[in-house]
């Protein structure tokens, strides 16, 4: 059974869900680059279960890569991605469990990222000039 982390997607007052509508709440964290000739590694709040990146690019792609947790080598290329925003798009992403926890690893006073076992690093870079826009949500603030 899968366990159910992040909030779905937000429903109106006629159980209708809104499709492709911005998240009604405050990203607890936000970031931005800009050209980076490099890739660039964020890591997560305990708190998050969502992320959202918005590529400014006319037409450039944005590749996205979850850096494991004992990864020396994170970054992400054309090689190794898991993911790809195309130009001028924003895609929401729920982050994805990297490794199950045992019921004693973790107190209730961590977030749902870490007890959850999800990804705790993200890295992302633009293929030329672009701007890259990210934003976290968590399970109590999520979409």
């Amino acid at each position: 059974m899968s366990q159910n982390y992040a909030r779905g997607v937000p429903m109106g007052n006629n159980q209708i869900p809104f499709q492709n509508c911005p998240p009604a709440v405050k990203a607890i964290g936000q970031y931005f680059t800009e050209n980076a000739a490099t890739s660039s590694v964020i890591t997560l709040t305990q708190d998050t279960t969502a992320i959202e990146i918005t590529n400014t690019a006319a037409n450039r792609a944005v590749a996205i890569r979850w850096i494991a947790t004992g990864d020396t080598a994170a970054s992400v290329t054309s090689a190794n991605y898991d993911h790809a925003v195309a130009a001028n798009t924003t895609r929401r992403f729920v982050v994805p469990i990297e490794a199950i926890n045992n019921a004693d690893g973790y107190s209730s006073a961590v977030g749902a990222n870490r007890s959850n076992g999800l990804f705790q690093r993200v890295a992302w870079i633009s293929f030329g000039p672009a701007s890259i826009l990210g934003s976290e949500y968590g399970s109590s603030n999520s979409y």
